[in-house]
């Protein structure tokens, strides 16, 4: 039996956290009984500029990517690769950024209540796939309720407490130099970068189980 630690860092607003969360998950079906997994979602802000109300997405990225046609190039390949893993990415010319600092908050809560990795994916189909606003408190809740939190986990992720460990979190990876996601960190010891196929999950998990065993 091999006890491996995932520590996800990652933002709901990052397209490849979604699809390397999902690859890892064909490859952590792949390992078999043999094997106790422990995820854990870390947070990070992917636009740690972003204002309280969100940004629009055609104008933000557009900036950052260069020019629209560039985001239109990203855009449509990043639904290519999402068709493969089953996820529909669904992108308008109406769509927002949100800030996503509540959405950590309810995630930390959601992680208490043993339901972080549910409550990630729910947030995951509802900006990618439903286009809802997941800055949204009342969108939040309604997330939270769906995946069996109780309205004391709701409390809890509404309050400064929370919000105080989620910044500090942050602060904690951003001192640790983490500037991309999705990282995963195994057992605390090793690093991977980026959203790698099924097959390269399956064999760095099966490489990091013998060398622990």
């Amino acid at each position: 039996m091999a006890d491996l630690r995932i520590d996800i860092i990652s933002d709901v607003v990052c397209p490849w956290c979604y699809l390397g969360y999902s690859r890892l998950k064909q490859a952590i079906e792949q390992l078999g009984d043999d094997y106790r997994i422990d995820i854990r979602w870390q947070p990070f802000e992917l636009h740690p500029d972003m204002p309280l109300t969100g940004a629009d997405r055609e104008i933000y990225l557009g900036e950052r990517f260069g020019s629209p046609e560039k985001l239109n190039e990203a855009t449509h390949a990043i639904q290519q690769v999402g068709i493969e893993a089953g996820i529909q990415f669904n992108f308008s010319e109406k769509d927002r950024i949100p800030n996503t600092k509540l959405a950590h908050q309810f995630v930390l809560s959601a992680t208490k209540s043993g339901l972080a990795t549910p409550f990630v994916i729910a947030l995951f189909h509802a900006y990618f796939t439903d286009g809802k606003d997941i800055d949204s408190q009342s969108v939040l809740e309604e997330l939270s309720l769906s995946i069996g939190l109780k309205p004391t986990d709701i409390e809890y992720a509404l309050s400064s407490t929370a919000q105080q460990l989620t910044e500090k979190k942050l602060q904690h990876l951003r001192d640790l130099d983490i500037q991309s996601v999705p990282t995963y960190v195994i057992n605390d010891k090793y690093m991977i970068q980026g959203a790698h196929d099924p097959e390269s999950f399956l064999k760095v998990l099966n490489d990091i189980a013998e060398k622990e065993h």
